[in-house]
């Protein structure tokens, strides 16, 4: 039994290899299985004491998850500190921030693998626990259906039928093992449950949204926001809903940032998140880095309301000062000012964003000293010379930083290179790292992703500091200043989620610039300082291009392709379970777990009635059925006891139920004693009397449970006394 419930819950564990890269979670999975089913079939044999075997199998799974993963904070590596449960908090916040910047399949860091070696070592202890030590092993079906239910949770299209089936055979096996024991009534209540479940998890799950795109009505789940930009399968992938919308006192569109990629690690771009500082409050924000008294900023106030989208940074204007209507705890990041939460998502917020709207001139960025030095312009290590070279080619006598950038972004822009999300999967250069740059310069055609990184890569080897931002494009004008005075409504949707470089200026700050062509806009660089410090920059209003006549003027800031309309994302959604249906999922199980009790005592009952209606031994049946009910509800009822003893003992208390059911009680309890005698002391013949002893037995049942308190009655049903004596190998006082 142990080895087939090792076989299934491997076999289970394999179907999450769509959500999860390579196989090395799997190994580590398998091995905590291994340990705690070995440990426990060991200790079984030798103690033989089911219990026994079941706790040390979670003792040993605690010692090896304590080894792989302290950290080096228990004493011997085993006996865990302060310390120690302060490093597994990290390992699980890192999990979470590994799963929402990740697409699928996720790369299973140490967090997640801390995640996976907890649950399945968990799923493990309950189903040594169920098949076992309770001895019902038709239960283990229902942590082994949760693990191959995530996938298709997560997103249907990530179920893989075969490793469903596999699973299906491995539980057909664990239960084969113990046919000798006929189990009815737990597969009815496990169809029941199954039909249950099937019914709660879409009610759980995110609300289905319909959603417009090239005119037709998409139905989508919640789409959940990655920062980590390598996502080309999910942007060809992905059905465009409304992320959200969003009314500004800005003249143009804002570009809104959910954070940036500032390091490498390894060979990938990835975000610098530094651990919260409680006093980061959005009440306030810190001046935005670099930038100093001399460069023109103008106030602009920006409403939003996120739609059907999740994720754990708040989409925002760059640089923000100070938001409100935020619901959960949102803080800032120091250097980015990116908006993250912890305990909260972007879903269904609804929030006022007040911020800088920085314009510096084309001399302030000329004037800005070299920050060669920065960290951010360190080149990352094993990037290919060619690039070096190429920037150096295409900037070439430029002699400031700003000169070099703007070169830079004219390149990419200048019709050489085209906007195309196919090209870099069929040609093996999908994704942002560096091993992509130099196909994707061959090429001349890729997404926002390696337009940005490329961008920021050479322009570093340029000496010119840079990051990687991820955020969303300004969207469509649905309500061109019809919204309020000053203000227009925009709409924004998944398929505008994009990246872009920013570059940094001293005495400027981090600045925006655009190389994807088609894309969003290139920024604005006035050639002297706007007057006065607080009016709004004059420029055309920006109105809907798909609408605008040939007599509309549309600014440069609504650059859009020859056709005017949106062509793809630029960076990637992909559906996922919300933090509610985690908790619905987590409560799910345990209430199943909880119930199992009242299932097995359930179908014991249910049995010996089938056994009773059938004349098989009903006058034995009928009185042990008695005998642990009467005992399950507190009252005294050994088998010591004769017939009418028992008979006259339980008048006593049906006198206490009410009515009718101490009336119908008392009859039926008469005609028990009397057929149990009967059968028991007379001829044969009186087993044809099964279906009548069945439902008297019935009538007496009913009465004893409406006879007994409240807390008896639930206890009778969640923790039967009799149940848990046979469990634990004791003999109850009903069956003595």
């Amino acid at each position: 039994m142990s080895a087939l419930l090792l076989l299934g819950l491997a076999v289970a564990t394999s179907g999450l290899h769509s959500l999860l890269a390579d196989f090395g979670w799997w190994f580590a999975t398998t091995a905590i299985a291994l340990v705690i089913l070995g440990v426990a079939a060991a200790v079984r044999y030798y103690l033989q004491r089911r219990w026994a075997g079941t706790v040390a199998g979670l003792v040993a799974g605690l010692i090896v998850i304590m080894l792989f993963f302290n950290g080096g904070t228990a004493i011997l590596g085993v006996i865990p500190t302060g310390g120690t449960f302060e490093h597994f908090g990290q390992l699980a916040t890192e999990a979470m921030d590994s799963i929402a910047r990740q697409s699928v399949p996720a790369i299973a860091e140490p967090g997640i693998q801390f995640l996976l070696c907890w649950s399945i070592g968990g799923i493990a202890v309950v189903l040594d626990a169920l098949a076992i030590w309770a001895r019902i092993p038709a239960l283990t079906g229902i942590p082994l259906l949760i693990i191959t239910a995530v996938p298709s949770v997560v997103q249907p299209a990530l179920s893989d039928a075969l490793f469903f089936a596999m699973t299906a055979i491995a539980y057909l096996l664990i239960v084969r093992n113990r046919v000798r024991r006929v189990q009815p009534g737990i597969a009815v209540v496990l169809g029941t449950v199954s039909v249950f479940g099937a019914l709660l998890i879409p009610a759980i799950l995110p609300p289905v949204s319909t959603a417009r795109a090239n005119g037709s009505g998409i139905g989508v789940l919640a789409e959940s926001i990655n920062p980590i930009i390598n996502l080309g399968q999910n942007l060809r992938n992905s059905n465009p809903v409304e992320a959200l919308s969003y009314t500004t006192t800005a003249a143009t569109g804002q570009y809104m940032r959910l954070t940036t990629l500032d390091n490498f690690q390894g060979k990938e771009w990835a975000p610098d998140v530094p651990k919260p500082v409680k006093s980061h409050t959005v009440k306030k924000f810190a001046d935005p880095p670099g930038l100093t008294t001399p460069v023109s900023s103008f106030a602009v106030t920006t409403k939003v309301t996120v739609g059907n989208t999740t994720g754990q940074w708040l989409p925002t204007p760059y640089p923000p000062s100070s938001i409100t209507g935020l619901t959960g705890t949102w803080l800032w990041e120091s250097g980015t000012l990116a908006v993250r939460s912890d305990d909260a998502n972007m879903r269904g917020q609804k929030y006022t964003v007040n911020s800088l709207d920085v314009e510096p001139t084309v001399q302030q960025l000329e004037d800005a000293p070299s920050s060669s030095g920065s960290k951010f312009a360190k080149v990352p290590a094993g990037l290919n010379p060619i690039v070096a070279k190429t920037a150096k080619k295409v900037v070439g006598n430029a002699k400031t930083d700003f000169d070099k950038a703007v070169a830079l972004q004219n390149w990419f822009q200048g019709g050489t290179f085209t906007y195309s999300t196919e090209t870099p999967a069929s040609e093996g250069f999908d994704g942002a790292g560096l091993d992509v740059i130099v196909p994707f310069l061959q090429a001349k055609t890729g997404y926002c992703v390696h337009f940005a990184t490329t961008m920021a890569v050479m322009a570093r080897t340029l000496g010119i500091p840079s990051r990687v931002a991820v955020g969303f494009l300004p969207g469509k004008v649905s309500h061109p200043g019809g919204i309020a005075a000053g203000q227009s409504l925009y709409t924004v949707s998944s398929s505008d989620l994009h990246a872009w470089p920013e570059l940094y200026f001293a005495n400027v700050g981090w600045v925006r610039f655009e190389p994807t062509p088609s894309r969003g806009f290139e920024p604005n660089f006035p050639l002297a300082p706007s007057n006065g410090s607080t009016s709004v920059p004059t420029s055309v209003p920006t109105t809907d291009p798909t609408t605008a006549s040939s007599s509309t003027p549309v600014p440069r800031s609504l650059k859009l392709p020859d056709d005017q309309t949106p062509t793809g994302g630029s960076a990637s959604t992909s559906g996922a379970l919300t933090p509610l249906g985690w908790t619905g999922l987590a409560v799910l199980l345990v209430l199943l777990l909880a119930a199992t009790p009242a299932i097995v005592r359930t179908s014991i009952r249910r049995r010996r009635l089938e056994r009773i209606r059938q004349g098989i031994t009903p006058a034995s049946g009928t009185w042990e059925e008695l005998r642990d009910s009467a005992t399950d509800l507190g009252l005294d009822a050994p088998s010591s006891r004769t017939p009418s003893q028992l008979a006259d003992y339980l008048a006593g208390i049906l006198e206490l139920a009410p009515e009718r059911e101490r009336v119908a009680g008392l009859e039926a309890l008469t005609e028990v004693r009397d057929l149990v005698e009967d059968e028991a002391y007379g001829p044969p013949a009186y087993n044809y009397y099964g279906e009548r002893l069945a439902a008297a037995l019935v009538i007496v049942l009913r009465g004893l449970s409406r006879a007994s308190a409240p807390a008896d009655r639930l206890r009778a049903l969640l923790v039967p006394p009799t149940l848990i004596d046979r469990a634990m190998g004791r003999v109850s006082p009903a069956t003595r």
